[in-house]
């Protein structure tokens, strides 16, 4: 049984040197209890300003954004304000010793059989006209020879002969047979065998290419 009283009387064991039913004295001050905070505690409430004052750990530095790659823009092919590049291109070179073009100076147009409306390029220099399939101008007759004439563009004269090739047959022009040449005019009729063609010129006196390819 504890014999020890306090000073207001209170019974105390006898290793006790304050006494727990006593009120606190308000000058004395109370000592605040912290646990530490890496074992889990908190502070206790009697001291939570104390425990607010603590420095705090920093919050950790958060990895700066990497941008997207962007797509470099292409290379203009001229800085601003300079002139443009220039290419060298290669002329072809004329052999002199290749034969001359052969433009177009006029048409025989077919007036009869299967040639009815079709039209027939006639070139600088010798027209071949026949049933070969060789031939410049095919004619598709059994009363033609393989080579049965001739059509004849002279670009130093502007004159278009037409000259039979012996033919079994013969040439006509306007129901006239030649012999063994003529002349043709615009608007001449050649037959050859039953295959009638109208002749339109292009080059004349007056309308002709030159040496260059250029229409005069």
């Amino acid at each position: 049984m504890a014999d020890k009283r306090c000073e207001n009387g209170h019974f105390i064991d006898e290793s006790w040197d304050l006494c727990p039913y006593c009120p606190a004295d308000s000058s004395e001050a109370e000592i605040p209890i912290v646990r530490p905070s890496r074992f889990g505690g908190q502070p206790d409430n009697r001291d939570r300003g104390a425990a607010d004052r603590r420095p705090t750990d920093p919050e950790p530095r958060r990895p700066m954004p990497v941008p997207p790659p962007t797509a470099t823009a292409p290379r203009p092919a001229s800085e601003p304000g300079q002139p443009p590049m220039e290419r060298t291109v290669a002329a072809q070179k004329l052999d002199p010793s290749a034969p001359p073009a052969r433009f177009v100076v006029g048409w025989l147009v077919g007036l009869s059989g299967p040639t009815r409306g079709e039209s027939y390029p006639v070139r600088i220099g010798r027209n071949v006209l026949g049933r070969d399939r060789r031939s410049d101008i095919v004619i598709n007759d059994d009363q033609a020879s393989s080579h049965h004439a001739d059509l004849i563009f002279r670009p130093e004269e502007r004159r278009f002969i037409l000259m039979d090739h012996n033919s079994t047959n013969g040439t006509y022009v306007n129901e006239a047979e030649i012999e063994p040449r003529r002349d043709l005019i615009d608007r001449d009729i050649v037959r050859i065998g039953s295959q009638r063609f109208l002749f339109v010129p292009l080059c004349n006196e007056t309308f002709y290419w030159d040496g260059e390819g250029a229409l005069k």
